[in-house]
């Protein structure tokens, strides 16, 4: 079952990386064109290639906790006795995950108080809530991420531990 929901969430997170990087480049290449060729610029360009920046990074940056980018203790987990590198292994990822269970949370949150409040950027004319939805999914993304490479380590015999056998992209 993981697997499946692993491939979708892989596919998905890239499908929407490309889409919104391409799209970025196109506007503003497009943008610096018809300014600098025809003396005309979009003025909701700037706007729309910062918004698709950003999802395309938070995208990036869930991905990253697949292929275990983010984790930087690899350098003291590695010098320690197996059985005391997986404890702070676990320990590492339970305090990972609560802190993006709470900026989950609190994207929700913040899209909830902007959709209430009704409010639309300047430029587009598109609800904030819309434009803040990436943060709560791509937390989501980054949690599950993290709750496999959990389980996995707590599975994980401690005799047998390796650090990089926990943070390998297959799981």
């Amino acid at each position: 079952m993981f697997k499946k929901i692993d491939d979708f969430i892989n596919y998905f997170s890239t499908i929407v990386m490309m889409i919104t990087m391409i799209m970025a480049t196109l506007v503003a290449f497009v943008n610096v064109v018809m300014r600098y060729c025809f003396n005309y610029s979009m003025t909701w360009a700037g706007e729309l290639t910062s918004y698709l920046f950003i999802w395309s990074a938070l995208f990036g940056a869930a991905y990253g906790f697949k292929v275990g980018m983010h984790i930087g203790v690899n350098a003291i987990i590695q010098i320690l006795k197996p059985k005391f590198s997986k404890i702070v292994l676990i320990i590492t990822l339970i305090i990972i995950l609560i802190y993006l269970t709470a900026v989950m949370c609190w994207g929700y949150n913040f899209i909830v108080f902007s959709y209430e409040m009704e409010q639309v950027s300047v430029d587009l004319g598109l609800p904030f809530w819309i434009i803040y939805l990436c943060v709560p999914i791509t937390m989501f993304i980054a949690d599950y991420q993290i709750l496999l490479k959990l389980i996995k380590a707590v599975k994980t015999p401690s005799d047998i531990f390796n650090y990089e056998m926990i943070m390998q992209e297959d799981i």
